[in-house]
């Protein structure tokens, strides 16, 4: 049996890899979701993989961990918890759960593959969220299809470029992995929402910020996520700016190149391997 709906990958080859689109599967019974299976794995992931933070938080600064961590196994199993948000951090880490991940990729390679390449660096995340969870404005440096397993949220994208997500975003994200971003009250009508049930995928292109709003019933989903030659090429030029800056050097800009930056990426590498990055 297929996950993926057919009908699917028509609608993602219109909108892949540069624009948002929406997507159906047929997930919401897979055993490896439910939560008593998202429970144990909870408990077979390193503790630094299960993050419970609190659910309400007005911006990235407030999105903060929540209590006990230890307690997050236990949480899931009883069906989540009423004022947390818990995530499992790379789940395929997990054979069963990678396996998953894999499957729904190969089913959507037609479609992938011709329009950017072969995916690298795949990886799994499942979110358990009490009602009303809010996650904060932010944005994520790979491509993610997300997918709507119970209850319902609005997720909202916008362009990965000024004045959603500027440059010193983009390049600190490769320096400490930060990613929240700051919100201004004029981005609200800027977004393209998207109402997401059961059943319901949404891909999010590769850098494109995001805001999460779950409704009134506890929420999982499962978060696949991937990266490409270009995007990691990407990756590896933005980490060379700072140095190209101190010695007056023109710097990369995703949102102004019209070509992947594969000779900078290059340059990147090298720099790393010896350190000089």
């Amino acid at each position: 049996m297929t996950l993926i709906d057919p009908s699917s990958l028509p609608r993602l080859a219109a909108c892949y890899p540069h624009a948002a689109g929406r997507l159906q599967h047929k997930l919401a019974a897979e055993p490896l979701l439910s939560h008593a299976a998202l429970a144990e794995a909870a408990r077979a992931l390193p503790p630094t993989h299960v993050e419970k933070r609190v659910h309400d938080a007005e911006d990235g600064a407030a999105f903060r961990m929540s209590g006990d961590q230890r307690d997050s196994a236990d949480a899931i199993a009883q069906g989540g918890i009423d004022a947390a948000w818990i995530m499992l951090r790379c789940i395929e880490q997990l054979p069963d759960y990678r396996a998953l991940l894999h499957r729904l990729l190969a089913e959507l390679a037609p479609v992938i593959t011709p329009a950017s390449g072969p995916v690298r660096d795949v990886k799994g995340f499942a979110f358990i969220s009490a009602p009303g969870t809010h996650t904060p404005f932010h944005f994520d440096a790979e491509y993610n299809i997300l997918f709507q397993i119970a209850g319902d949220k609005v997720f909202a994208t916008y362009p990965p470029a000024p004045p959603f997500v500027d440059l010193d975003a983009r390049e600190a994200f490769h320096v400490s992995g930060a990613n929240m971003l700051g919100w201004e009250p004029g981005f609200a009508a800027a977004g393209q929402q998207h109402m997401l049930a059961p059943g319901d995928a949404l891909f999010v292109p590769y850098a494109a910020p995001h805001w999460v709003h779950a409704g009134d019933t506890p929420s999982v989903s499962l978060s696949v996520t991937w990266q490409t030659r270009a995007s990691r090429a990407e990756a590896d030029a933005l980490a060379l700016n700072p140095a190209l800056r101190r010695i007056g050097l023109p710097y990369y800009d995703p949102a102004a190149a019209a070509r992947v930056p594969w000779l900078r990426a290059a340059a990147s590498r090298i720099g790393q391997r010896v350190g000089l990055l």
